[in-house]
């Protein structure tokens, strides 16, 4: 019999039940999360930028997972995070190929912005190169905006980069040993430069502001009047909670949450797609 390595839907973790009921009262929020990247891409070792997390790993496998990122979860098909863009993300790790590529590319870019104005200034034009330059100026202008689009798409491209193991930060500590980031099979969500810009967000902060609670709660809260994910009662696999009793009560939060968008076929046929991590645990 075959074993799956990976499962058709991807799931979404969290700790507590009044977050998962959120979830399917109001779609999934994007988040600002702290990324180590520490020798795995040039000066880049702590960035904190937005996303949102999900995993492929089949339910047989997800004892280890629930340790880190809770017993609750909503489970949504792959053809509704490829439709939103979900992606899996590409594990790394220090001196592959895929960083030197990486690296290499950052830096040969880098280069065109490199101004020496100094020298600027000493260059004595004549009459003949300045107009020279004028003509070659509106080219380079040209040049410049693809260079710096080749730019913000590595950028964005870096988002999906993860380091095969490496430092965890999770309750406001790193982990003292390190994760083995592989073992999650992690896809993810994360809005472009372009689209945060254009709503006067910035893609990126440093650690200071993501470890200050009421700063990062400040950040996610502007961030979430402009992005989300949505998904409709079809789009739901499974819906996760700790533990059997749990189950009714849950039943009833579907019927107050979906009584007006879906179908009294589509309630009943969403109420056994709930399942307890109890019975994950013990039975698969």
């Amino acid at each position: 019999m075959d074993t799956n390595i990976s499962s058709n839907t991807l799931f979404h973790f969290t700790t507590e039940k009044k977050y998962l009921t959120s979830i399917l009262k109001n779609g999934l929020f994007v988040r600002y999360s702290l990324e180590n990247y520490q020798n795995l891409i040039n000066n880049k070792a702590e960035i904190v930028f937005p996303m949102t997390c999900f995993c492929d790993i089949p339910l047989s496998h997800v004892k280890n997972h629930t340790k880190t990122y809770g017993r609750y979860a909503i489970g949504l098909t792959k053809e509704w995070g490829m439709k939103n863009k979900v992606s899996p993300v590409i594990y790394s790790y220090p001196n592959s190929e895929t960083t030197e590529i990486l690296n290499y590319a950052f830096e040969n870019i880098e280069k065109f912005f490199d101004i020496d104005e100094k020298e600027l200034k000493n260059i004595k034009l004549t009459k003949t190169t300045e107009k020279l330059f004028e003509h070659y100026n509106k080219r380079d202008i040209e040049l410049s905006k693809k260079i710096n689009s080749v730019h913000n798409n590595l950028s964005n491209f870096i988002r999906y980069i993860k380091p095969y193991e490496g430092k965890f930060y999770r309750d406001d500590n790193y982990l003292k040993n390190k994760v083995k980031f592989y073992d999650e099979r992690e896809w993810r969500f994360t809005p472009t430069r372009d689209f945060l810009f254009k709503n006067g967000i910035k893609d990126s902060y440093t650690k200071e502001n993501y470890i200050d609670k009421t700063k990062r709660r400040a950040l996610n809260i502007k961030l979430a009047k402009h992005v989300k994910l949505v998904f409709e009662p079809k789009d739901i696999r499974f819906i996760i909670v700790e533990k059997d009793d749990e189950i009714p009560e849950m039943i009833n939060q579907l019927e107050m949450i979906f009584g007006n968008k879906a179908t009294s076929n589509e309630l009943k046929l969403l109420s056994t797609r709930l399942i307890s991590m109890e019975q994950i645990l013990e039975d698969l």
